[in-house]
């Protein structure tokens, strides 16, 4: 595979630090200072550069589960949506409760992913000595409400011992059974980080707010999803945490713009069309592909600071769970992985997604913006609705332990 060297002229530069029109310069697949020669020139002009998105929390169902979705479809459907890094959950079939089961997942993706790739590690009901010797994860999980596969835990005693065990987890956790987690945690002395994933009530982002402004605020975080951002009980979409109200709703939106909530994550979690027509309805729907056109819409809209989208989408994620790449800033050094978004407006066609699920809750809803390049390690892999190099494979991103 040939690495070319590029020079994105004229384009409008965001990241968490600046918001500048001017050009950005790839060389061996990372950003540099100064003008190359030989560069294959892009013209950015009425562009957008970003850095490329970090989703960290996907369902990409691989290994057991790839009718719905495998890491080569799921890797696909992030990049065309400018994501290229993923951080993908435990819940597959076996979930990911040894280390072993890791290992199988790290040899599929080296394999299938076009995509950089994280994989956290699932808290059963008696694997903490395995959760002791891991290494190279971006936290564990914890279910402590219903989710896709048989993984909730009741029993609190064990929500003591993964907290002991654990040096970051991460907790599926509804409004009552969140503010319980957070009980016990502080009992045990708040021994790890934690990351409430998809935060989607009142409550939840008023804990979370005492929290931050308290000893522990170095020790918490949050994410929230763009179907709870924009979607409410009156919208007919199936996923856990359940939409909630709108008053929910204003709530999140509050804690994004006050920082209480850190980052952005889609808990893309396919399944088959047919599977979501039955009578039991799966939870959860396909995200990783609209996240940047549904916010960066939304951002707009709202009058946030792009900076800000930015940041929450990339650098904070990097910062929260200890990447150790340079990755999340449009900087000489830092690695090229970036996206180049088109600001007109386009429509969402759920049917020409690259995912396997051919279905979302904002088919058909108009965006403001749509990717038109996304380049991994200075590599251009997508662009304008095609993969041009379709061999890519990501790298297994890493964190500090």
């Amino acid at each position: 595979m040939h690495t070319m060297n590029y020079k994105i002229k004229n384009v409008r530069i965001i990241d968490a630090t600046q918001d500048r029109v001017g050009d950005v310069f790839i060389k061996d697949g990372t950003i540099v200072e100064n003008e190359i020669q030989d560069a294959e020139v892009i013209d950015g002009t009425g562009k957008i550069l970003f850095p490329g998105l970090i989703d960290p929390h996907v369902h990409f169902r691989d290994p057991g589960l790839t009718h719905k979705e495998d890491l080569f479809t799921g890797s696909r459907s992030a990049v065309a949506g400018g994501v290229t890094t993923f951080f993908e959950m435990p819940n597959t079939k076996p979930p990911t409760f040894t280390i072993e089961n890791l290992e199988q997942k790290r040899a599929i993706a080296r394999e299938k992913s076009c995509a950089n790739f994280g994989f956290y590690f699932g808290a059963g009901m008696a694997n903490a000595e395995e959760i002791k010797k891991v290494t190279n994860v971006p936290g564990v999980k914890l279910y402590l409400n219903d989710t896709t596969g048989d993984l909730k835990m009741d029993q609190e005693d064990t929500w003591r011992t993964i907290f002991n065990t654990a040096k970051r987890v991460l907790l599926h956790a509804e409004g009552e059974t969140f503010a319980r987690a957070i009980e016990i945690w502080k009992e045990e002395g708040a021994p790890c980080e934690v990351h409430l994933c998809h935060v989607s009530l009142a409550s939840e982002v008023s804990l979370l707010r005492e929290l931050k402004a308290s000893e522990y605020a170095d020790k918490i975080s949050s994410e929230a999803c763009p179907h709870h951002l924009l979607l409410t009980e009156k919208d007919s979409a199936q996923m856990k945490p359940s939409l909630a109200t709108q008053s929910d709703q204003d709530a999140l939106w509050e804690g994004v713009e006050d920082g209480t909530i850190d980052i952005f994550a889609t808990d893309h979690a396919p399944h088959t069309k047919e599977e979501k027509e039955s009578l039991t309805v799966p939870y959860g729907v396909p995200g990783v592909e609209t996240l940047l056109p549904l916010l960066f819409t939304e951002f707009q809209k709202r009058n946030i600071s792009l900076q800000k989208f930015a940041f929450m989408t990339s650098q904070k994620t990097v910062e929260l769970f200890h990447v150790q790449d340079k990755k999340g800033l449009l900087t000489s050094g830092y690695d090229a992985d970036l996206v180049l978004l088109d600001p007109t407006s386009s429509v969402i066609d759920a049917e020409q997604s690259f995912s396997k699920a051919k279905h979302s809750p904002f088919d058909g809803r108009e965006v403001g913006g749509h990717v038109e390049k996304t380049f991994i390690a200075g590599q251009l892999i997508f662009d304008k609705g095609t993969f041009v190099e379709e061999d890519f494979r990501g790298n297994e991103i890493h964190f500090s332990s």
